[in-house]
């Protein structure tokens, strides 16, 4: 982990202090001592908080060529099943068991190598670049792959990782303070962490040793991205996941050493950053197919110049009259509506159409759900979407439900939406959805 160049040089930055590579390494051996034995391919459960207590723990196991299975923050009977669930052994080149967040189901435990997190961060490294002063700022949860990858990369690098304040929750006027009082040179966020960021009363402003924002996760809108411009921030967007070792993808750039192309619509991906495998009970899931692709669930575009575009996940697309429609397309409208802070778009069950289009929005600071709003949004649907695209039933909610990495849980804002719908709006539309055009 260190060596005489990098003795001196700070490693990590916690609760204000500021520890170098050797400081750092004595605390991961006297970490180890106080730990069960750390063997090499016998994982290491842990639930880890953003605590130099933990990240010791986590360099010790490094230390010891033992991989570290990282249990997400989940009730203490569901992270007990999933560590009863561990295999008591896996390949000597894994270094971690990370859980992926189940949005699509059961959560998987992905096995990442060495090689992939070296592979990763080298290839970030190549498009972003390091600089000598550079801090970058871990506020993500260590048991996912966005919290995990920064510290991974800033090793890698021999640069100093800066760990949030405890919180249990993103308090961004904390995080705004710590930026500033520990020189964040680089941070890692999902687009929810930025909108409050932007929100902060009196408006913050970035000081200049902050030289950009990763912003990832999820989607981030046009807006969104406009108003980060406008406050004098560098924002690149990034795409990737947890079987891919962190971002593949930056600005929708793909990063050297990996391809990126679409099979059946999805966004597929090779490289040396792919996971080895799932772990026990998944171990018979294929994780990529025979020519070494991992195809996502996330549906994709390509432009001229070559750069992803990512559409959204297949299993969001909704099916009204036979017609597809892209959720995330009819959210950067309804999310351009001056007043509408936030929108997530989800399906409702129809006998006639199947599915019927329905909103969960969340009003702009100082604002409310008020005929002035309710006029400007419907002249913006009438106006952007066709018919069978617009939402038919729309709930008002005060804010949406957050999962463990910031990132708005869709599951969970269409559960609480479904029981605020309003009942007065259309339950169909006037007419059928218009047939598509034919090809000659």
């Amino acid at each position: 982990m260190t060596d005489a160049m990098t003795a001196g040089r700070t490693a990590l930055v916690a609760g204000g202090e500021a520890h170098t590579f050797a400081a750092l390494a004595r605390l991961a051996a006297r970490r180890a001592a106080e730990l069960p034995p750390l063997e090499r391919g016998r994982p290491f459960a842990i639930r880890p908080a953003l605590t130099l207590r933990d990240v010791s723990a986590l360099l010790a196991a490094a230390m010891r060529g033992a991989p570290v299975a990282l249990l997400p923050a989940l009730p203490d009977a569901e992270a007990a099943a999933l560590r009863a669930a561990l295999p008591a052994r896996v390949p000597d080149q894994v270094a971690a068991l990370v859980y992926t967040s189940g949005s699509t189901g059961r959560r998987r435990c992905a096995m990442l190598d060495r090689a992939a997190f070296a592979a990763s961060a080298e290839a970030g490294a190549s498009v972003l670049g390091w600089r000598d002063d550079d801090r970058w700022l871990a506020c993500l949860p260590l048991s996912h792959i966005g919290g995990l990858s920064v510290l991974t990369r800033c090793l890698w690098a021999r640069r100093a990782a800066v760990l949030a304040d405890p919180s249990p929750r993103f308090e961004p006027a904390a995080v705004a303070g710590q930026i500033a009082r520990d020189r964040v040179t680089l941070a890692s966020l999902v687009p929810t962490m930025l909108i409050r960021l932007l929100d902060l009363e009196p408006a913050w402003r970035p000081p200049d040793h902050l030289r950009a924002i990763l912003l990832g996760g999820a989607p981030a809108s046009a807006a969104l991205l406009a108003r980060a411009a406008g406050r004098g921030l560098t924002v690149h967007t990034t795409y990737g996941m947890t079987e891919t070792c962190s971002h593949v993808a930056i600005d929708g750039r793909t990063l050297p050493g990996i391809e990126l192309s679409l099979i059946d619509d999805r966004i597929a991906v090779r490289g040396p950053v792919l996971l080895r495998g799932f772990a026990p009970p998944d171990d018979d899931v294929p994780a990529v197919d025979r020519d070494g692709w991992l195809v996502t669930a996330d549906r994709g575009a390509f432009d001229q110049a070559g750069h992803l575009r990512v559409i959204g996940r297949a299993d969001d697309v909704i099916v009204s009259g036979g017609e597809k429609i892209d959720p995330s397309a009819v959210e950067a409208v309804l999310e351009s509506v001056p007043g509408i802070a936030a929108a997530v778009v989800f399906a409702v069950p129809d006998p006639a159409w199947g599915q019927l289009v329905a909103a969960a929005l969340v009003a702009g600071p100082g604002r409310r759900p008020d005929a002035e709003l309710a006029a400007a949004l419907a002249a913006a649907l009438a106006d952007r979407l066709a018919r069978h695209e617009r939402p038919r039933q729309i709930a008002w909610l005060a804010e949406l439900p957050l999962g463990p990495t910031g990132k708005v849980d869709r599951a969970e804002t269409a559960r609480r939406a479904t029981a605020e719908l309003n009942p007065s709006a259309p339950r169909a539309p006037a007419a059928p959805p218009p047939p598509r055009p034919r090809r000659s």
